[in-house]
């Protein structure tokens, strides 16, 4: 019989939770004093293709609306607030 130490397992369970989260940035946690209920663009590699995403930053610090762009560059938010995701 083998034994798999708790420490594995917490471990192995950690990179799972970290891989899901990385592929939806829905409801993931964004900085509440620089982008709290304002538009931003993001990229991450593990979601989208690696191509860019414009996504709102809610009042209370997550990731609320995502929407996916088609290529690496084509997400800006513009000073006045107006956003273009091609």
């Amino acid at each position: 019989m083998k034994f798999i130490s708790p420490a594995t397992i917490i471990m192995s369970a950690a990179v799972l939770v970290g891989i899901v989260i990385a592929q939806d940035p829905t409801g993931g946690s964004c900085n509440q004093r620089v982008f709290a209920g304002k538009h931003e663009c993001g990229r991450s590699a593990g979601y989208n293709g690696g191509h860019a995403y414009l996504y709102l930053c809610s009042t209370d610090n997550f990731v609320t609306e995502v929407k996916d762009c088609s290529c690496i560059e084509c997400c800006s938010v513009a000073s006045d607030g107006t956003t273009q995701c091609t």
